[in-house]
């Protein structure tokens, strides 16, 4: 067992029984299922580093089609991380008693408005390439912009494949979407999307989002 996979599971030991280990879009994390339908991720602990800060994301459902990030708060020293949890499982039960309880009231609390992507991300473009020299490059973000949305960046997950920041082509609503593999998540601004994207993502060229 390497370094960091015994520092993080030592972590999650001292956080207590509710929470274990888990891999999250390829990334070793810490998780925590509240039991009302939210539930935490503890991003950036997977490493032998004591100084290492966590980023600690409150959501709410466990599925693909139906979850959606309430809230995320970083730069967590470990000695603070079962503190901050208990402040967002607080969180969740005062939104619980404030009526948001099901994934389209806390979408229509964080954007205003409210937009179906049951389907996921069917449409997602794959290509199978042969050999060991392929790269996507920018100018390959017209092979994703699609359904009225225009791909403005082209990242790549830790394996390689594709991930699209995308813009609505709406001047009324134009929102931005995040989609990796079989994920599809929305975002108000583009900031918040790129928010998202950093430490889990790339850019094209390997360098930190």
């Amino acid at each position: 067992m390497s370094k960091r996979d015994t520092m993080i599971r030592a972590l999650c030991k001292s956080l207590g029984v509710d929470y274990r280990v888990t891999t999250i879009d390829l990334e070793r994390v810490i998780y925590r299922d509240f039991g009302n339908g939210f539930n935490v991720e503890i991003s950036g602990m997977h490493t032998s580093s004591m100084k290492k800060k966590a980023t600690i994301y409150l959501w709410y459902g466990d599925t693909m089609t139906e979850c959606i990030i309430v809230k995320t708060v970083r730069d967590i020293p470990r000695e603070l991380i079962g503190e901050s949890v208990e402040e967002l499982m607080k969180y969740s039960n005062l939104l619980i008693a404030q009526g948001y309880d099901s994934y389209d009231k806390l979408f229509r609390l964080k954007y205003g408005k409210t937009i179906n992507y049951a389907g996921g991300v069917k449409n997602m473009t794959h290509r199978i390439f042969y050999g060991t020299d392929f790269k996507l490059t920018d100018s390959d973000k017209k092979m994703f912009s699609r359904e009225g949305y225009e791909c403005r960046d082209l990242l790549q997950g830790r394996a390689g494949l594709p991930v699209v920041v995308s813009q609505k082509q709406d001047k009324n609503f134009p929102i931005w979407k995040v989609q990796y593999g079989f994920s599809c998540l929305v975002f108000p601004t583009y900031e918040d999307a790129m928010d998202f994207c950093r430490d889990r993502f790339t850019r094209l060229d390997g360098k930190a989002v």
